[in-house]
């Protein structure tokens, strides 16, 4: 597994930044966090992605190695971020702020459908996701609107997600559900 060293609040490079993302939709999940205040914001100049989330994509590329990674992105565009959305640095771990959300790329073309994925993650009810959004879905890791734990509810976000799904893990650091457990995923 690639473990990131932390990085500066203003470093996000292009292979990481969520490109997906627009003002409109910071995926509406009803569990997000709200967003930080100043002095949060102010105290993080550094920021992370979550190692499950690093683990995950570490599994996908072994799994797609050509796969197209265009639509792939951890952290938001400083238009986005500081902001409610899992793809900010909103986690503060020791000063350094985790990105708890990732997007990857469907690109069915190179074995990577998307939607597939997604599946076999919501059937795992791995402890560490918080939510998945793929194809006009979201399963979040408890019930929600009448629905059971992990089951698929309408998501009516303005980005349908039908180029890449989203993952959001939960906020807690360590345990079985957390953050920073690197075992492998279920895809």
């Amino acid at each position: 597994m690639a473990d990131e060293k932390p990085r500066s609040i203003d470093d996000r490079p292009d292979d990481e930044i969520a490109k997906t993302l627009d003002k409109y939709d910071l995926h509406n999940d009803p569990d997000d966090m709200p967003a930080p205040t100043a002095p949060d914001v102010a105290a993080l100049t550094q920021w992370r992605v979550a190692k499950c989330l690093l683990r995950l994509r570490d599994q996908i590329n072994a799994k797609f190695p050509d796969r197209d990674k265009g639509s792939d992105g951890t952290i938001g565009d400083q238009a986005h971020c500081p902001g409610r959305s899992d793809h900010c640095p909103n986690i503060n771990d020791g000063g350094v702020g985790v990105v708890t959300g990732m997007d990857i790329t469907h690109d069915p073309a190179h074995g990577l459908v998307a939607g597939e994925i997604a599946e076999k993650l919501r059937l795992s009810r791995d402890p560490r996701i918080k939510y998945i959004i793929s194809n006009r879905r979201i399963a979040n890791f408890q019930p929600l609107d009448g629905q059971p734990a992990f089951a698929w509810r309408p998501y009516t976000g303005s980005n349908p997600h039908e180029k890449h799904f989203h993952i959001s893990v939960k906020p807690g650091k360590t345990g079985p559900g957390g953050y920073d457990t690197t075992t492998d995923w279920s895809i």
